[in-house]
């Protein structure tokens, strides 16, 4: 194609490759639909309208940049071409300008490693980078223009360029080549599946739909005649009014509409898309819009939006739920056995979120336990990873043969769940008892948000009861700052690395062997203990170990990987376990098993952990051996935040109201319980701004995508992997709004 006229022809094939693209986009949105869902009509609508509002800022942006370009170029292309001497400056322009854009990036790279990176307002961090280019600006342009008379001999050292790219065309596409190059290397270094590809798919099915639309239009015979007889200005004027008059109608598509659930489930680029415009259509600024399905309900008030702290009684519907929260169930929220309800102890009422007095009220345990506690924590592990559970790699051979035979020798808790799906929320929880939204952070939207010390932990109490918390780690999660060692008498946390370092680390060697020797000491100085460790392996990068070899390739060779990772720390387990009987404290000391969430593999799009509330994420083991305690399979639903008034309840110490969880040892025991609903949370943060919360209930599961405005309902008897979505099963809608009840009940009424 020749820029003969102006940027127009550009123009022009952009928004009709973004068109197309919003077109496929919206086709495949259909087909991956739950059946009969997708509402194929408002999905186009809506694609047409996002993409060609898109593609006509593209278009203009694309087209006057080409329209420049052919008036800098006196005579065109062909012209610059022609005249090697403009050829050779205009080349080594382009490359002393990448030159210093180069120097920008490696400025504002160096600074987010230093600085930026580290900061917690966003504002200042923008700032900061806004700053850190500034300053490096006149450094890269002084080299930029000291480079070019070494660019000008670089480039006249291509002998023969391509006649129609000349050196300029030459220098434009190994640069695009090496842009690609460079991702392609960025992508294979990272976890790749864990990223949203789909924009770039939509984004390269754009382009080429582009090409393809400019080729034929201008390149070919036939497509010179046909638009010699169309009105072409006509049909652009009339291809841009569809697109917006698309656009003005999507706006207004209901929130109810399942094109949205289609869209955030399989779309390519709609997600990103429908999140752009729901942004710019944002009045009040609390990240939620009355368009597009945004699901504000008054986009005046900004402290009005889904996933909003609701107040009772104050007539105003803060969550967008449909009402203001019931003053009858507000009033009944702290009591025994409700659904937002206090400890197992029965306690009421309870402290706000940070523990309050929580070290002088409660309810004093019943168990008679004196002996030490250890607690072995593992990141990553699925529940359904254990031989016990009947998993093998190969066929029929344990992973676990460890913990399989703690399982025997103590309580396995075949259904427990962790109250969020990544480290940072999960730990915080176990060790105060209570849900992540309810905990005292220092900022609560942070990646790793440490936890204030107003914040209570089982540590804490154990240790007024004249237990001695000791700590061992090497993880970067596990520094002093975080909040969650406090009450620790000692805490270690030596060799750790960064979180990129920590991710390939193999840690469990040098951990164990610092347990054992502490538990020696221990049991030298006879000290009553309660000691955490954490061991990281099946926590992604995973790592081969040559005990184990491994033969698969793509996501099953991941799995491959993963599940070795299991058998490694398993074995690393055994060796803790024997320095304990060595150390003559196996016959003193409980030992507590559990993983702070699991990790999925595709089972609902998404790869390893922290994205969803599916069981693959926060179902995890939970294994509690103590000597003397017969065995016991427990098949009742069970929380992380349970093992805390447990351990408390086993030595005696008081539970305290705050403490959300209740004690397991009647279970244990082999004494009835009523059941109670079983909670998680997915809260926004930086990396990972989605809100969900979930309830299992019943047999039944109910996940609440506050950030999608979407229910999903599961059978979990009939459909333990949760395939079948019944929300919009009419049969299911009493069972259906009974669970949205408890589940808002306790969304609204978190203490």
């Amino acid at each position: 194609m020749r820029l003969r006229d102006s940027g127009g022809p550009v123009a022009a094939s952009v928004l009709a490759g973004f068109a197309g693209a919003g077109i496929l986009d919206a086709v495949v949105t259909v087909a991956r639909a739950e059946p009969g869902g997708g509402a194929p009509g408002t999905l186009a609508l809506l694609a047409l309208g996002l993409y060609g509002v898109a593609g006509l800022a593209a278009g203009a942006a694309a087209g006057w940049l080409a329209g420049g370009v052919r008036g800098g170029i006196t005579g065109g292309p062909g012209a610059l071409v022609a005249d090697e001497q403009r050829d050779r400056t205009t080349a080594a322009g382009i490359l002393s300008g990448t030159l210093a854009l180069l120097v920008l990036c490696a400025a504002a790279a160096a600074g987010q490693t230093a600085l930026i990176g580290k900061m917690e307002s966003q504002k200042l961090a923008a700032i900061a980078s806004a700053g850190m280019v500034a300053l490096a600006a006149p450094v890269a342009a002084a080299l930029a223009i000291g480079a070019l008379p070494a660019m000008r001999r670089l480039v006249g050292a291509f002998v023969s360029p391509p006649a129609r790219l000349g050196r300029t065309g030459l220098v434009l596409v190994a640069l695009a080549g090496a842009g690609l190059l460079g991702g392609a290397v960025a992508l294979s270094r990272a976890d790749w599946r864990v990223l949203d590809l789909g924009p770039l798919v939509a984004l390269a099915a754009a382009t080429v739909l582009g090409t393809a639309h400019a080729s034929f239009w201008y390149r070919t015979a036939a497509g010179r005649r046909l638009r010699q007889r169309l009105p072409g200005r006509v049909l652009h004027a009339g291809a841009a009014a569809a697109m917006v008059a698309a656009a003005w109608f999507g706006a207004r598509v209901p929130e109810s509409s399942p094109a949205y659930t289609a869209a955030a489930d399989g779309s390519l680029g709609l997600r990103g898309a429908l999140k752009i415009a729901r942004g710019l259509a944002d009045g009040d600024g609390d990240g939620f819009a009355a368009r597009w399905g945004g699901g504000d309900c008054d986009d005046r008030r900004p402290d009005t939006f889904p996933g909003g702290e609701d107040v009772p009684g104050d007539g105003i519907d803060q969550n967008c739920e449909g009402g203001d929260a019931r003053a009858a169930v507000a009033a009944t929220a702290g009591t025994p056995g409700s659904v937002a309800g206090g400890t197992g102890a029965g306690n009421a009422g309870g402290a706000g979120a940070g523990g309050g007095s929580a070290a002088t009220t409660g309810t004093r345990g019943t168990g008679t336990f004196t002996g030490n506690i250890l607690i072995v924590t593992i990141d990553a592990l699925r529940a359904d990873r254990l031989g016990v559970g009947g998993y093998g790699r190969p066929a029929g051979k344990s992973l676990t043969p460890t913990l399989d035979a703690l399982a025997g020798r103590g309580a396995y808790f075949k259904r427990a769940w962790a109250q969020a799906p990544n480290t940072p929320r999960s730990f915080p929880a176990i060790v105060t008892s209570r849900y992540p939204s309810e905990i005292a952070w220092q900022k609560q939207s942070l990646n790793y948000s440490p936890i204030l010390p107003s914040n209570e932990t089982f540590f804490d109490h154990l240790a007024r009861a004249g237990w001695k918390p000791i700590g061992i780690f090497s993880h970067f999660y596990f520094t002093a700052d975080r909040g969650i060692g406090k009450g620790f008498a000692e805490w270690s946390n030596d060799g750790a690395g960064t979180i990129s370092e920590s991710n390939k680390d193999v840690a469990a060697p040098r951990i164990v062997p610092r347990v054992v020797d502490r538990l020696r000491r221990a049991a030298a100085a006879q000290e009553r203990f309660v000691l955490w460790t954490h061991l990281f392996e099946p926590h992604s990068s995973y790592v081969a170990h040559a005990e184990h070899p491994t033969n698969q390739t793509g996501v099953a060779g991941l799995m491959e990987k993963y599940d070795y990772e299991i058998a490694f720390v398993d074995a690393w387990v055994a060796k803790l376990l024997a320095g304990l009987r060595d150390a003559g404290l196996a016959e003193n000391t409980a030992v507590v098993v559990m993983a702070d969430h699991g990790e999925a593999w595709g089972e609902h799009r998404h790869y390893f952990h922290g994205q969803d509330l599916f069981d693959e994420q926060i179902r995890v083991p939970l294994i509690i051996t103590v000597p003397g305690m017969a065995p016991a399979a427990v098949d009742d639903r069970v929380a992380l935040v349970d093992v805390a008034p447990t351990l408390l309840d086993l030595v005696g110490a008081p539970i305290p109201d705050a403490f959300r969880g209740r004690s397991l040892l009647p279970l244990v025991e082999g004494k009835p319980r009523p059941p109670r609903p079983v909670f998680a949370e997915l809260l926004p943060a930086t990396a990972w701004p989605h809100h969900a919360a979930m309830m299992v209930d019943g047999g039944m599961k109910l996940i609440h995508r506050i950030s999608d405005r979407r229910y999903e309902l599961y059978d979990l008897a009939a459909d333990p992997l949760e395939r079948k979505n019944l929300a919009a099963d009419a049969a299911h809608a009493p069972a259906l709004a009974a669970l949205k009840a408890k589940l808002l009940d306790f969304e609204e009424h978190r203490r």
